[in-house]
């Protein structure tokens, strides 16, 4: 006896279909993500009677040797500190996470991009204000 095989029933669903997205659909609109707020960089507010004056020259390399000042405002080499430009001054305030630090000289290095942004050269010297209360040091090209 010879036994014949019935196909199997026509499939109506669509696989493809559900694993594919259909391109002619309309994308979901897209929120961005929220960024943090950062704090606004600031000038030290304290009274000039307060504030430790000093000149320094930058060397070639774009550090700045200003011992008085740096061991007045209690920064030792290894000190993490955040630098900022502000309104054409450069703003440097001790940061736990800040992305750089007094070498071991207790010399501050001075990026090249803040360097440029204020117009301070090698050579000419700089004047620099330092807020002990404040823990902040300004310099000025």
């Amino acid at each position: 006896m010879r036994r014949t095989r019935t196909p199997p029933p026509a499939v109506q669903e669509r696989l493809i279909a559900a694993l594919l997205p259909d391109v002619h659909a309309e994308p979901p609109p897209h929120s961005p993500a929220p960024l943090p707020t950062l704090p606004a960089p600031a000038l030290p507010t304290s009274s000039v009677d307060d504030l430790l004056v000093g000149m320094a020259r930058i060397d070639r390399s774009g550090r700045l040797h200003e011992r008085r000042l740096l061991h007045a405002l209690g920064w030792a080499p290894g000190q993490r500190l955040a630098l900022d430009v502000v309104h054409g001054l450069i703003v440097v305030q001790p940061a736990r996470t800040g992305s750089h630090a007094l070498d071991s000289r207790g010399a501050l290095p001075l990026p090249a991009a803040a360097r440029h942004m204020c117009g301070i050269e090698p050579g000419p010297p700089v004047l620099l204000a330092a807020s002990v209360a404040e823990q902040s040091l300004v310099i000025q090209p």
